[in-house]
């Protein structure tokens, strides 16, 4: 059976730069004497399924995209319980992943890493049967992150989260949480808390760690004394610093609710499963070419 490079990307995405590059890197691979395929959906669910059902003819993918992107792509092999080399050429507004493993921004240096055909091991989160390429995060501050439009996104960065965490502040609210697994068990009131698979978060080391597994870190209550932690934040760009943060690492964690309260999560961007949720832990799951 022949192989072949799949280019995955989203075509409305980047006002059409993601269609071009595509086009660009499937001539560059043709020359090269390769099989190549588009692979284009009409939605995330869509994409996914053809991720799957174009994996036993994939030499290796290659995302076009950010950490929504490269999240369908890995989702894709959690499903399918198996995966092949991926490659990925940053297009997104952040691009934490990118930054945190140091594949270049820059689109010719991106696609020549790739020719350089050097792989290296990444582990991954799942949850709910989808990947976390670098975090999941529920709680005030995400139910504020999920109303962000994207035209905002890109109008104002990222200062959009935080101007709407002020704006929104008084609106807000902890919740009665629990986070055990087989080994411990604990309550605790969360108005924030983030679950990042590397010590990267919004493009930016944000821990002194670098263990491998899931770094969690929860803000208990929100007031505006403690602002000034999200100023340290920016300034430092270290987070786990603050003694007003709870913070741990886990292989595996199960988190809900009990005050009844309805929350959502979010998932390397985009709005994720309500919990209860599970999150665990897959050492060395794919390889990438950096």
């Amino acid at each position: 059976m022949c192989q072949k490079y799949i280019i995955f990307f989203n075509p409305r995405a980047g006002d059409g730069k993601a269609q071009k590059i595509a086009d660009d890197i499937q001539k560059r691979l043709k020359i090269r004497g390769q099989d190549v395929a588009q692979l284009v959906a009409g939605g995330r669910t869509e994409a996914i399924q053809m991720l799957i059902g174009e994996l036993p003819q994939a030499k290796a993918v290659i995302c076009i995209g950010g950490d929504g992107s490269l999240n369908a792509v890995l989702t894709a092999f959690v499903r399918a319980k198996k995966s092949v080399p991926v490659g990925l050429i940053p297009n997104g507004t952040v691009n934490n992943f990118a930054q945190k493993w140091g594949i270049p921004l820059d689109q010719n240096k991106a696609f020549a890493k790739i020719m350089e055909n050097n792989l290296h091991s990444v582990g991954i989160g799942k949850c709910a049967g989808q990947a976390v390429v670098s975090s999941l995060a529920f709680g005030s501050l995400a139910s504020i992150s999920n109303d962000v439009r994207q035209s905002e996104k890109k109008k104002y960065g990222l200062a959009v989260y935080g101007f709407n965490a002020v704006k929104n502040l008084r609106k807000n609210h902890s919740y009665k949480t629990e986070f055990y697994n087989d080994v411990f068990s604990m309550p605790a009131k969360v108005w924030f808390c983030l679950i990042t698979t590397t010590d990267f978060v919004g493009g930016r080391r944000y821990l002194g760690t670098r263990s491998d597994g899931l770094h969690v870190t929860m803000l208990n209550n929100m007031k505006f004394s403690k602002l000034l932690n999200y100023g340290y934040f920016a300034l430092t760009g270290n987070l786990r610093k603050s003694t007003t943060l709870t913070s741990f690492d886990v292989k595996k964690l199960i988190i809900k609710t009990t005050d009844g309260k309805l929350t959502g999560t979010r998932i390397d961007g985009d709005p994720g499963p309500d919990l209860p949720v599970k999150i665990e832990w897959l050492p060395n799951f794919v390889s990438f070419f950096m």
